[in-house]
């Protein structure tokens, strides 16, 4: 029942998805991806994540935008992909502010900030319950 976290720029691996397609375990991927300021949705490596998660080969953490993101908050250059992975694969995503913001480099988020974000990205509220209460339960099963 155990699974293994991943905090690895996914645009690093050309292809993400062939490393973990037959991973004998469920995998966690943080920070959506984790991927380099500026890496584009249609990215091999981003549509690798996508294909995984909406397979429900891993689940994906809606966490960290900060240190994806080239822009300030509300860190608008992200948008595009999140929305893909919450059209995509709503059911194998989950959510947090990734508090207490070790390693930050950035000026301290603000974890309020971080979740209307959430509310920006899912403005759906059945969606929305799903990562927030659905998805963890199933993962950490309780």
């Amino acid at each position: 029942g155990w699974h293994v976290e991943l905090l690895l720029r996914i645009d690093d691996y050309q292809d993400f998805a062939g490393m973990f397609r037959d991973f004998p375990t469920e995998i966690v991927v943080c920070h959506l991806g984790y991927f380099h300021p500026g890496c584009p949705v249609d990215h091999p490596s981003f549509q690798g994540l996508l294909e995984l998660a909406e397979s429900g080969r891993c689940w994906v953490k809606l966490t960290g935008p900060y240190r994806i993101s080239a822009q300030e908050f509300p860190h608008t250059d992200i948008y595009p992909h999140a929305e893909a992975l919450v059209s995509r694969a709503s059911h194998r995503l989950i959510w947090g502010t990734d508090w207490p913001h070790v390693i930050n480099k950035k000026a301290m988020p603000n974890d309020g900030d971080l979740a209307d974000l959430l509310a920006r990205w899912v403005p759906d509220e059945e969606t929305r319950y799903g990562i927030l209460v659905d998805n963890p339960s199933q993962l950490y099963h309780f």
